[in-house]
């Protein structure tokens, strides 16, 4: 029987492999790199599906969802909402743009059985 404590070390050294097979065959600058970075380590966790049974604890973050929107991007990661911290006592604005940055590099998510996909011709408003 294996034990959680094996597992762990694995998922987490999977964690940045996850965000980065999300953009594989683009070129991301510094900056998009490091907001994928920042990315991996504070938002990755509620805003990508853990596993197929594992619901998403936030929305789904991707390139057409952002499109336009950059600025409010900004200030809604700086500030969060009542059920996501704000970030900016941990992140300078510099960092939050990155973030950003990286978002608008990322494809949709694929369709979950039974769903439509996201976007599906509706306004993401």
């Amino acid at each position: 029987m294996m034990r959680w404590a094996s597992i762990i070390p694995v998922l987490v050294a999977l964690l940045p492999q996850a965000a980065t097979a999300q953009t594989a065959g683009t070129r991301l600058t510094d900056q998009q790199r490091l907001g994928r970075t920042l990315y991996t380590q504070s938002c990755h966790l509620c805003h990508e599906k853990a596993s197929l049974v594992a619901p998403r604890l936030g929305p789904a973050l991707y390139k057409d969802l952002i499109a336009g929107q950059e600025a409010q991007m900004r200030a809604f990661i700086a500030t969060g909402t009542d059920h996501m911290p704000g970030f900016k006592y941990q992140y300078d604005g510099r960092q939050i743009a990155a973030i950003v940055e990286y978002l608008k590099t990322l494809p949709p998510p694929p369709a979950e059985p039974g769903k439509p996909a996201p976007g599906g011709g509706r306004n993401a408003d």
